[in-house]
């Protein structure tokens, strides 16, 4: 902690060394919300979600508190603690003094995290019939102390009746009157923690933006159809890229809400906004819906109608993807697959073009394939873990994973090769022959990707590392270029 953050007044009737320590879970201890995190937990669990329900017609906070604690408890020693009070809380067990955790969180869990810990000589918690916040959880910290002098470590508004009561006052990135409290402690503060990160800023991330460039998919039929000349078409294309896009950060939102646990032990993952307590549930949840609804809205009375059902069935296998097929080996990958193919679909019905079965089939298999070499990606990089958390892929199904994904890509390959001997493409190009240019390309850049892959190199998701790496984007730009240039320029004049 800095000088000014952590401050320890000794203008106080008692000295802090001898006062009993409170310190709370949610937002001090920790940077996440336990409650939330278990409640959203729960809601992926039929029977959980029954026993929620349950509670909830008891009208009683206490019992969903525990249904919460029952069937989703969190993994105490990967919470993101705030380290600075971990630390403080060691000073004072150090010092002799009394710790004790005092917070309205499930008692499960509180001892889950005090069992972790060792600081704490006692918990006082939520039992169900007990809500131990505010004015219940301070006669609870006067029972334990006595009525003697106490310190007490807090965030939120629940917590002011306490700091009133406390002789010694400390706030940990408080806001609200909480903040103004902290501004009115005088003599009593006695410890300041301002290192809250930016949740606007880790909203936006969790919302993935570098993720967009995956909706350029809906700008295909425009491709293919060569209607780029178009600016009502083009308007309509643009206008669905922008709508796919808030959809798809609101489902971004959904998936992380419901995968802390499993990003938390992934070594890249668990610095994800939610994993890191950058960013709380219910903050997230509320800007899902947002983002969901509006784009729904929009796709359904700003597009048309077509466009609005296309991005409900790409909502529709997202969730289901999302709490059930995920963790279903080649089913999740055909899914991924689907997706993308979705988008392209979504784009058609925005402009009211029709799209070839040719292209749709393409599609499918080369973004499976992508699929799988994401899934090769993450076993590649698995070192002490045999099995990927929350999937059902294990280390040792490295090589047939691979097998599968360059047999789709092949298979891909194959249907663009069927489609350019179909008659119709001598109706649509004029030099028809420059597309199968388009072939040696795509075969050159999906055995660059997988032997990168193999080596170690590929660490992103292979449709962001597309856009990022430079061979792979002059290899993307060449093959728009004869797509274009194929449809007016000929080459049969030189052929004969």
């Amino acid at each position: 902690m800095s000088a000014q953050d952590h401050a320890l007044p000794t203008k106080q009737a008692k000295s802090p060394a001898a006062m009993p320590l409170y310190v709370d879970l949610d937002g001090t201890l920790i940077r996440s919300d336990a409650a939330q995190e278990m409640l959203i937990a729960t809601l992926r669990k039929p029977d959980g979600i029954r026993a929620l329900l349950r509670a909830a017609m008891n009208r009683d906070v206490t019992q969903i508190k525990r249904v919460s604690a029952d069937h989703a408890l969190l993994d105490a020693a990967r919470l993101p603690y705030n380290a600075e009070v971990v630390d403080y809380l060691a000073e004072a067990r150090a010092e002799g003094r009394r710790v004790v955790l005092a917070t309205a969180a499930d008692a499960k869990v509180a001892h889950a995290v005090a069992d972790h810990l060792g600081v704490f000589d006692a918990v006082i918690a939520t039992e169900p019939g007990a809500n131990q916040k505010g004015k219940v959880k301070l006669a609870a910290i006067k029972r334990d102390c006595g009525d003697a002098p106490f310190e007490y470590l807090g965030d939120s508004d629940a917590d002011l009746p306490i700091w009133q009561a406390a002789a010694g006052r400390g706030f940990v990135n408080p806001t609200g009157k909480a903040y103004d409290a902290s501004k009115q402690a005088g003599d009593a503060l006695t410890v300041l923690v301002q290192d809250k990160p930016d949740t606007r800023r880790g909203l936006i991330k969790a919302m993935r933006p570098h993720q967009w460039v995956k909706n350029v998919l809906v700008f295909i039929p425009v491709l293919f159809a060569h209607a780029y000349g178009d600016l009502k078409t083009v308007a309509l294309a643009c206008a669905a890229f922008v709508v796919f896009s808030a959809l798809t950060s609101g489902t971004y939102l959904i998936n992380d809400l419901f995968d802390i646990e499993a990003d938390r032990q992934h070594p890249r993952k668990r610095n994800r906004p939610f994993a890191a307590g950058v960013v709380t549930p219910l903050t997230g949840v509320k800007v899902a819906v947002a983002l969901i609804g509006g784009a729904l809205l929009a796709g359904f009375w700003g597009i048309g109608f077509g466009f609005g059902m296309g991005l409900l069935s790409y909502l529709v296998m997202t969730m289901t993807y999302t709490f059930v097929l995920k963790s279903l080996s080649t089913i999740d990958v055909i899914v991924l697959g689907l997706l993308f193919t979705v988008r392209v679909v979504a784009g058609g019905l925005a402009t009211g073009i029709l799209i070839s079965p040719w292209l749709l089939t393409f599609s499918f298999f080369f973004f499976v394939s992508l699929a799988y070499l994401k899934r090769y990606i993450e076993l590649f990089k698995m070192k002490d873990a045999e099995k990927l958390p929350s999937r059902n892929y294990w280390r040792e199904e490295l090589s047939v994973v691979q097998s599968f994904g360059i047999t789709t890509a092949a298979l891909s390959l194959l249907t663009l090769s069927q489609y350019l001997m179909h008659p119709d493409v001598r109706l649509t190009y004029s030099g028809k022959d420059l597309l199968w240019l388009i072939i040696p390309l795509l075969m050159f850049w999906t055995y660059r990707i997988w032997m990168w892959a193999s080596r170690g190199k590929v660490h992103d998701d292979p449709v962001l590392f597309a856009f990022k790496d430079k061979i792979s984007r002059i290899s993307l730009g060449l093959m728009l270029l004869l797509v274009i240039l194929a449809r007016y320029v000929s080459l049969e004049p030189i052929l004969q």
